[in-house]
C-alpha cells in the first residue's frame, strides 16, 4: 500500500506529490550562505577525526592477508572464507540502516559507540583461541566499520561543498596510507610475532577515533532533525518495513554466497535456498521501497538525477576492483611467488602506495576543474589495461607484478574518491549519511561479489588445469598410478608434502612442482581477464553520469566554525 503521509520536500524547487510520492524530477535548492563561511580549526580536526572514523573500516580489512597464517595457527581452513566474510556481511547489512538513522538522530554518538565496538571486537579477535572466536570478534568489527564508515558523509557534510573533493581525497588517502601500514604491519607481525597483533593495532586505532571524534566532532542537529524537532516523529518515519526486508535479504545472500563452493558445494539445498531467499528478499525490498513509501532507506529523493543508481553499479565495481583485487592478489603472490608474509606484503604495496598517494590528486583536479566524468571513464578504462595485463604474469615474471599493479593502483586512486564526491553531491545534503552509507555498502558487496566469482573462476580452472598437468608429466615418466596422491600432496599447500609422497622419485618434484606453477598461472590469467572485462563494462556505464559543477557551491550541511550559518542550524532554522 502506498505511503499516504506527505514527504519531506524541504529544500525543494518544483515537485508533484501523487499519493504522497514525489513525481517526475525534482531538484533541491540548498542556498549559499548569506555571509561568508571560513573553514578553520575546528573544521579541519573535525575532518582529521572522522578521516580516521574511516580508517578504521580501510584497516580493519588488512587482516584479511594473513587469513593463511591464521587457519594454519587455530586450523578449520573450511571456515577460512567467513574469517574475511564476516565483517564484510555485517558491515554490509547494517551500513545503509545505521546511515539512515543518522540523518534523522545525528551521527556523533553512531561513530563513538561503532568505534567502541571496534575495539572490543578486536581484542577478541587477536586474542582468539578458535577460528570460530575470530569470526565473533570480526562480527562485532563489522557493526563497528557500520558506524565508522559514516565519517566519509559526516565529512562532507562539514565541509562546503565546493571543496568535499579535497576533504574526501585527503580521507581516502589517510585510508589508503592505514592500508600500506596495516598490511606491512600484518605481514611483519606474522614473521617476527604473531598475527595476534595486527588486531591489536586494529584495535588502537579504533581507540584514537573513539577519542578524537568525542573532542572534535560537535555537529549541529542534522538536516531532517530541523526539519522535525519531535523525536517522536522521527522514530515514527524511520522506514522499519525496509529495515527488516534488506538486513535479512543481504544476509542470507551473503551466508549462501560465503557457504557456496567451501562449506557445501554450490548446488547444495543450504546454499540454494539462502541465495533463493535472499534475491527474492532483494526484489521484494526494492518493490516496496519503490511503492510502498517514498522516505525510506532508498529515499525518492535521491534519485533527482539518474547520476545516484550509475554512482552505485560503479561503487559495486570498484568494491571488486579494490577489496577483491586486495585479497586475492595477496593470493596469488603466495601461490606464485613467495609464502613469506613480508615479502607478500611489500609486493603489494606498490598497488596500495600508488591508490593511496593518487587519493588527493583525484580530489583536487575534481575540485578545480568541476568536472569528473572524463577523468572517470579514462581511469576505469586504464584500469581495465592494466588489470588485463596481470593476466599475463608467472612465477618469472615479478618486476611485472610490481610495474603493472602500481599503474593500475593510480586508476583506482580516482575511482575510489571521484564516485563518491560525485554522488555526494548528487543527492540533498541532508540525506548524505544514508546516500554515503549506501554506497560503501555497494563496496563492500563488490568486494564480497568479486571475492566470490574470482575465486570460484580460480578454483574451477585450477581444478581442471592441475590434474592435467601433473597427469601428463607423471604419464610420460609411467608414474600415473601417483596422480591421487601427488594432488593430495599439493593441495595441502606444504612444499614438504611431496617428498613425503611414497614411490615418488626426488628428482621428479622439480617436474611436478612447475606443473603445479604453470596451472597456476593459467587459473589466475583468467581471474584478471575477468575482472579485465568488469571493469571495461564499468567505463562504459559511466559515460551516462551527468555533471553536478551546479552544486560545487559554498553550501555546508553542517556548520562546525562561529558564525550564521552554525546559529541557524542549531536553532532549528534552515
Amino acid at each position: 500500500m502506498a505511503d499516504t503521509e506527505k514527504p519531506d520536500t524541504t529544500l525543494q524547487e518544483t515537485v508533484t506529490v501523487e499519493d504522497g510520492v514525489p513525481v517526475g524530477n525534482p531538484v533541491f535548492s540548498e542556498d549559499e550562505p548569506a555571509t561568508v563561511y571560513d573553514v578553520q580549526w575546528r573544521t579541519l580536526m573535525a575532518i582529521l577525526s572522522l578521516s580516521m572514523a574511516n580508517c578504521c573500516a580501510a584497516i580493519a580489512n588488512t587482516t584479511n592477508t594473513i587469513i593463511r597464517s591464521q587457519i594454519a595457527d587455530l586450523g578449520d581452513s573450511a571456515l577460512s572464507s567467513w574469517v574475511a566474510n564476516s565483517n564484510l556481511l555485517v558491515t554490509l547489512a547494517f551500513g545503509p540502516v545505521l546511515g539512515s538513522l543518522s540523518d534523522r538522530f545525528g551521527k556523533r554518538w553512531f561513530i563513538i559507540v561503532a568505534s567502541i565496538f571496534g575495539i572490543v571486537g578486536s581484542v577478541i579477535s587477536g586474542s582468539a583461541h578458535k577460528t570460530t572466536t575470530i569470526i565473533a570478534g570480526n562480527v562485532l568489527t563489522g557493526i563497528a566499520n557500520a558506524g565508522c564508515i559514516m565519517g566519509i558523509p559526516a565529512a562532507q557534510e562539514v565541509t562546503p561543498n565546493r571543496l568535499r573533493p579535497w576533504t574526501m581525497g585527503f580521507s581516502q588517502a589517510l585510508a589508503s596510507a592505514a592500508v600500506i601500514a596495516g598490511t606491512l604491519g600484518a605481514g611483519a607481525f606474522v614473521k617476527y610475532q604473531t598475527w595476534r597483533w595486527s588486531y591489536y593495532l586494529n584495535a588502537f586505532v579504533y581507540g584514537t577515533t573513539t577519542v578524537l571524534v568525542a573532542a572534535f566532532y560537535h555537529p549541529p542537529p542534522p538536516g531532517l532533525r530541523r526539519q522535525r524537532t519531535s523525536v517522536g516523529e522521527l522514530l515514527a518515519r524511520v522506514d522499519y518495513p525496509g529495515i527488516l526486508l534488506l538486513t535479512g535479504s543481504i544476509a542470507s545472500l551473503l551466508i549462501g554466497l560465503t557457504w557456496g563452493g567451501t562449506t557445501y558445494a554450490w548446488n547444495a539445498k543450504q546454499v540454494l535456498a539462502t541465495l533463493i531467499v535472499g534475491c527474492v528478499g532483494l526484489v521484494v525490498f526494492g518493490l516496496y521501497e519503490w511503492k510502498g513509501t517514498a522516505n525510506g532507506i532508498f529515499d525518492h529523493r535521491m534519485f533527482q538525477s539518474r547520476n545516484f543508481p550509475i554512482l552505485l553499479f560503479v561503487c559495486i565495481v570498484d568494491g571488486m576492483l579494490l577489496l577483491g583485487v586486495n585479497v586475492l592478489f595477496a593470493q596469488e603472490i603466495a601461490s606464485t611467488f613467495t609464502t613469506d608474509s613480508v615479502k607478500i606484503a611489500t609486493i603489494l604495496t606498490p598497488f596500495l602506495a600508488t591508490s593511496a598517494f593518487g587519493c588527493l590528486p583525484a580530489g583536487i583536479i575534481m575540485a578545480r576543474t568541476k568536472s569528473y566524468r572524463t577523468l572517470l571513464v579514462a581511469c576505469l578504462l586504464w584500469c581495465s589495461l592494466f588489470t588485463g595485463l596481470m593476466a599475463l604474469l608467472n612465477e618469472n615474471r615479478l618486476s611485472w607484478a610490481y610495474a603493472f599493479s602500481a599503474l593500475f593502483g593510480c586508476g583506482t586512486a580516482v575511482t575510489t574518491v571521484i564516485p563518491v564526491v560525485a554522488l555526494a553531491l548528487s543527492v540533498p545534503s541532508f540525506l548524505l549519511g544514508t546516500a554515503g552509507t549506501i554506497s560503501v555498502s555497494c563496496r563492500a558487496l563488490g568486494g564480497i561479489v568479486g571475492i566470490t566469482i574470482f575465486t570460484a573462476i580460480y578454483n574451477n580452472k585450477m581444478g581442471a588445469a592441475l590434474p592435467a598437468d601433473v597427469g601428463a608429466v607423471l604419464g610420460q615418466a609411467g608414474l600415473s598410478d601417483l596422480i591421487p596422491a601427488v594432488l593430495e600432496a599439493l593441495a595441502t599447500q606444504n612444499p614438504a608434502a611431496l617428498a613425503a609422497v611414497p614411490g615418488l622419485p626426488a628428482s621428479m618434484i622439480p617436474t611436478v612442482a612447475a606443473a603445479q606453477a604453470t596451472a597456476n598461472s593459467y587459473s589466475w590469467k583468467y581471474v584478471w581477464i575477468a575482472i579485465s572485462v568488469i571493469v571495461a563494462a564499468n567505463a562504459i556505464v559511466s559515460c551516462f553520469l551527468q555533471p553536478v559543477a551546479n552544486k560545487m557551491n559554498n553550501h555546508v550541511e553542517s556548520a562546525l566554525e562561529v558564525s550564521d550559518v552554525r546559529d541557524k542550524q542549531m536553532g532549528g532554522k534552515l
